[in-house]
């Protein structure tokens, strides 16, 4: 049998609670290679993560090279989130097998009595197109954006939280977005005026989200900027590099748990 490659590694970390009240810092890990399953459960002393369960709600499992999930509860959903970005959310229904996880690197989040549980995933790299065989098509990207434009950095303060934070972060009010830009020189003079102006332009000019905000939600408007932020991360119009178009936040933004995980030289304890 051959030895398993570093990239067919699957490295699954969680929080554990008789050792994090010491340090909060401390996690445990598991490396699984192709063919290997990890049962998991919840503890029943502390509501944490188990990866040693006497009785199993999930399973990690690599099939066919692919991170699969599985979910053996009767009722409970869990939820995974994309790391990489910001607001692409999954969820894994109740009784729901061998279901692909689609991120490189993950968080799933499952319920437990004590509250969310949260273990971050980092899985294979994925597989990409060869340069010869890349095919341009402009019309499939109706989006164009200006990214030097005043109007994109109205856009990327509000994808900010989600972007640093979770699918969950809130979405800023247009006075959080005035004081956000105005740490950058072309924004000295901004109000909630000029914001709600690019807000607006943004909406009706640039990406149109009128239409599919309304449909969205079954014909109740979401708010502009929460229609905005929704389509403009779905479709990776706004993504983290951008950020650093950002002045560096005075105070802050609540940030993903910054776990690392090496790429080189992961092996089996």
């Amino acid at each position: 049998m051959g030895t398993a490659r570093e990239d067919d590694t699957v490295v699954v970390m969680w929080s554990n609670p008789d050792k994090s009240h010491r340090d909060p810092g401390t996690y445990e890990s598991a490396h699984l290679f192709p063919g290997q399953q990890m049962c998991f459960g919840i503890s029943s002393r502390s509501g944490a993560f188990d990866p040693r369960p006497a009785r199993s709600v999930g399973a990690f499992e690599i099939v066919s090279g692919n991170l699969h999930i599985s979910n053996f509860t009767s009722t409970t959903t869990f939820a995974i989130e994309n790391l990489e970005g910001g607001a692409e959310l999954v969820k894994v229904t109740s009784r729901r097998r061998r279901m692909v996880i689609p991120f490189e690197m993950s968080r799933v989040l499952i319920p437990s009595w004590a509250g969310l549980i949260a273990v971050t995933v980092f899985g294979r790299p994925p597989e990409v197109v060869h340069e010869a065989g890349v095919v341009d098509l402009p019309e499939s990207s109706p989006f164009q954006l200006d990214e030097t434009s005043k109007y994109f950095l109205v856009l990327v303060a509000l994808c900010e939280p989600r972007l640093r934070g979770s699918s969950m972060a809130a979405v800023p009010s247009v006075q959080e977005v005035v004081d956000r830009l105005r740490q950058n020189d072309r924004f000295k003079e901004a109000n909630r005026s000029s914001v709600n102006y690019h807000i607006d332009y943004l909406r009706e000019r640039k990406l149109r989200v009128e239409q599919w905000a309304m449909y969205s939600a079954n014909g109740r408007m979401h708010s502009k900027r929460e229609a905005l932020v929704s389509f403009a991360l779905r479709y990776d119009l706004v993504r983290e590099e951008h950020l650093s178009l950002l002045s560096p936040p005075v105070t802050p933004v609540a940030s993903r748990d910054d776990v690392v995980v090496p790429r080189v030289g992961i092996h089996t304890a």
